[in-house]
């Protein structure tokens, strides 16, 4: 938890009951149960015995492990899946944490079209000329045309990350909390609701004292930010994350911290009113919102995503290679953007 107390008890909230509605509608399996926060639920380790690469799509899904990408025609997915797999070693109970830290849909500021070449505008040198520009998001994006939810929507979407080193920009401190986040997700640029997991970074300085907060997180827009506190993660640290759903209104998120062989699996359902629609798949670093307004973004330095794809229902693939860069802007400054490494990679610039 964070030092300090008053801070944290201003961006924490209780469960709503809502969703303790939806969990209690949906029938669990014998071997899923509640996790402390309603709403939520987690599947048990499979037994030792259990052989994850020959099992069937159905075992794999009872266990409560990710879809399967397919060996003979995405041997690169089907690897990147097997490697985050076979690193799953110990699965944690989830220990749940709602709060109302937010990340919602992008924030759109101007389409590729309206970009300035004007001196007013302070952007990274080699900005690709067909950039999207947002006041929360940075990162890729892309787009299966889905108007509902169907055949075209996205299904999954997959990624590595490292955790980074949570600062305050050099030579300031604002005695107050900036935050961060590194997540993919499902909706979110030009949809109401987001499907979606990664890390929390955050940095604090006040005077000589400086600390720094990381927690991995799900959330499913409108619904806040709901971390997962059992789930240990560092600067540092090699993240595997992957969301998908089986259903307009339920969804998983699958966290691997490489470094430590520790896993977590938890299922979750949409907020009342809300459903996926499955239009874009995107690989996002953001800064959220916090007590209803937009945070300070926390100085990164640099997050590198790698093995970064998506698939729809319908098994069309996407990477990093078709998608639309984001650049964060604050004003008219460019404080986050990514740089293209290759077709499923970008490294993402605090700038």
């Amino acid at each position: 938890m964070k030092s300090f107390s008053s801070t944290l008890a201003t961006v924490l909230v209780l469960a709503t009951p809502l969703a303790s509605l939806a969990l209690d509608a949906k029938k669990l399996q014998p071997n899923e149960h509640a996790t402390n926060l309603a709403g939520a639920t987690t599947i048990e380790a499979p037994p030792a015995s259990f052989d994850i690469v020959n099992a069937s799509d159905q075992d794999l899904q009872y266990y409560g492990f990710p879809p399967r990408p397919n060996q003979n025609t995405e041997p690169k997915a089907y690897a990147t899946w097997l490697k985050a797999m076979s690193s799953s070693k110990i699965r944690i109970v989830p220990t749940l944490e709602q709060t109302s830290i937010f990340h919602g849909p992008a924030k759109q500021m101007k389409a590729p079209a309206a970009a300035p070449a004007s001196a007013s505008l302070s952007t990274p040198s080699g900005t690709p000329s067909n950039t999207y520009y947002s006041s929360n998001w940075s990162g890729y994006v892309d787009f299966s045309g889905a108007t509902s939810y169907g055949s075209t929507s996205y299904y999954y979407i997959v990624n590595d990350m490292v955790v980074p080193a949570a600062t305050q920009a050099p030579g300031t401190c604002t005695g107050a909390w900036e935050w961060g986040s590194e997540w993919n997700g499902i909706d979110g640029w030009g949809s109401p609701d987001v499907l979606q997991a990664g890390v929390e970074f955050d940095a604090y300085c006040s005077g000589t004292y400086r600390s720094s907060y990381y927690s991995a997180w799900y959330e499913w827009y409108p619904y806040g930010e709901v971390r997962i506190s059992s789930l240990p993660v560092a600067p540092g640290d090699d993240i595997f994350v992957e969301v998908w759903h089986t259903s307009a209104t339920q969804g998983y998120a699958y966290l691997v911290n490489y470094n430590t062989n520790q896993y977590v699996e938890v299922g979750f359902t949409a907020y009342p009113g809300y459903g996926l629609r499955g239009n874009s798949a995107e690989w996002v670093i953001e800064r959220p919102t916090v007590n209803g307004s937009l945070a300070t973004l926390s100085d990164y330095y640099m997050i590198p995503f790698w093995n970064a794809y998506a698939y729809t229902e319908a098994y069309a693939f996407y990477d990093i290679a078709t998608a639309t860069p984001v650049d964060m802007e604050s004003g008219t400054t460019v404080i986050s953007y990514p740089e293209y490494l290759g077709a499923e990679a970008f490294v993402g610039y605090y700038y």
